[in-house]
């Protein structure tokens, strides 16, 4: 997970210094400006890095490259890269807040349609009306082709041709027949096939800075003539970013726990598909609302570093005192929507609740960042660099998910596109199946077979009929 706090780590490695004089003579005037940030990097990273015996012998390292290359040349092969270097902004970048995916059109070989696969809050893409599942069909009037594409990302005001994805029935106009079983001929039926149907103009303003809270979506779903009362949540991330950002959205998570014991929740289903991590104090918080009421004050998590950095080895607890104000649910399981992007500070809390309740992933495996990073910064350059510092245990001792957790119930969510809606919605296929397990009409893998035993949908309130999970 990545860890914000802000630590200044001024140091410089002797050792990486020697490299850089020849024949005794002391050149370092003329070296340092082009090297000192490198050699930052390098002294802190043989200090902290969880993996430092692997780095590579300073006389063989190029001290001139730029920071992403050359914290890449440092990096063990147990590194997937987990740890990483950014520049620092006061300010995000501007965006017009969508993500898309490219579709080529079936009849031709240079045309797109995009599927917008998500939509920021309190950005100009929410402004125009955009939504996840919508389809863009033209730019200014134009089709998508490798050309036009980068009118999506350019940044000026644009007008996007919308349509949505339906499913329609292809006629057979020849009234084909074909042999059945009983050898006798009848028409061959009428096929259903997906397009794409438009359903107007948008106007999609100008890029500008995006700010996203941690909370994306909530909503309370009653499922009719059951006591399933279930909340859900799309987490989008475990990092709040400044200390008062911290303490807001907490502090909204806080809020939506009361919310759940208010309403009475005896389910929840946590959407996780686009978390890719964060602080740790957030997810001890999110832990203690969730677990079982009597696993307050256990062991939550372990955190090992380096021989180097072992003092500071310790155990985190489900601290109900990081409650304040917030309630625990007392639940015994749990939903949890997962992708290939569910990482770090998310899967540390698919792990370390695997002790204490049951957890069912729905969606595909995960990312499989078993460690955590930490963030420093020298004032001299504006670059942080977050290196992996330490692996995390459960509670149990177990950090075995290298390769990412296997979903209880894969399904991908593109080969559903009629489904493939906004986050939150009743029928969005992720948070449908999830409903449909909670109320008994998919049941989970059994251990033995590790097979879910999967049926058509049925219906209740909010439930769509005819969706079948393979």
């Amino acid at each position: 997970m990545k860890i914000r706090k802000l630590l200044y780590f001024p140091l410089l490695g002797l050792l990486a210094l020697t490299s850089l004089f020849s024949c005794g003579e002391d050149r370092w005037k003329e070296y340092y400006p082009l090297t000192g940030r490198d050699l930052w990097m390098d002294s802190l990273m043989r200090e902290v890095y969880l993996w430092y015996e692997d780095i590579p012998a300073a006389n063989s390292l190029n001290y001139f490259q730029a920071p992403d290359a050359f914290l890449k040349s440092i990096l063990s092969k147990n590194d997937k890269g987990f740890s990483t270097v950014d520049s620092i902004m006061d300010t995000p970048l501007p965006s017009y807040g969508f993500d898309y995916t490219l579709y080529k059109v079936a009849t031709s070989d240079t045309t797109y349609t995009a599927l917008v696969s998500y939509v920021a809050k309190n950005s100009p893409a929410e402004d125009a009306g955009l939504e996840r599942g919508n389809w863009i069909m033209l730019v200014d009037g134009d089709s998508i082709t490798k050309k036009t594409e980068e009118r999506l990302i350019d940044g000026g005001a644009r007008t996007l041709r919308i349509g949505k994805y339906v499913i329609v029935k292809e006629e057979n106009n020849g009234g084909t027949e074909g042999d059945t079983e009983n050898g006798e001929n009848e028409e061959e039926e009428d096929k259903e096939v997906g397009i794409i149907q438009e359903t107007g103009d948008v106007a999609l303003p100008a890029v500008r800075p995006v700010t996203e809270s941690a909370i994306y979506d909530t909503n309370f779903i009653q499922l009719e003539g059951t006591d399933y009362k279930i909340a859900y949540l799309a987490y989008n991330s475990f990092t709040a970013g400044t200390a008062e950002q911290s303490e807001k959205y907490n502090n909204e998570l806080r809020a939506f726990s009361q919310e759940c014991k208010q309403r009475g929740i005896n389910n929840l289903v946590l959407d996780f598909r686009y978390n890719s991590g964060g602080e740790m104090e957030c997810v001890q918080l999110l832990a203690d609302i969730l677990v079982p009421a009597d696993k307050l004050e256990s062991p939550f998590a372990f955190l090992q570093y380096n021989d180097k950095q072992s003092a500071q080895n310790r155990d985190l607890i489900l601290d109900s005192q990081l409650l304040q104000g917030g309630v625990n649910l007392n639940l015994p399981i749990v939903y949890i929507i997962t992708s290939g992007t569910t990482a770090g500070a998310a899967e540390m809390l698919i792990n370390c609740l695997k002790p204490y309740m049951k957890v069912v992933l729905i969606g595909q495996t995960t990312n499989g960042e078993y460690v955590a990073t930490e963030t420093f910064i020298n004032p001299k350059y504006p670059w942080a660099v977050r290196p992996v510092v330490c692996e995390v245990f459960n509670s149990n001792g177990e950090a075995d998910y290298s390769a990412g957790f296997k979903p209880d119930i894969a399904i991908n969510e593109t080969s559903y596109l009629q489904y493939y809606l906004p986050l939150g919605e009743p029928d969005e296929i992720l948070l449908h199946t999830a409903l449909q397990v909670i109320a008994g009409i998919v049941e989970l893998p059994t251990p033995k077979t590790g097979t879910a035993i999967v049926r058509s949908f049925t219906t209740q309130k909010n439930l769509r009929k005819g969706l079948i999970v393979k």
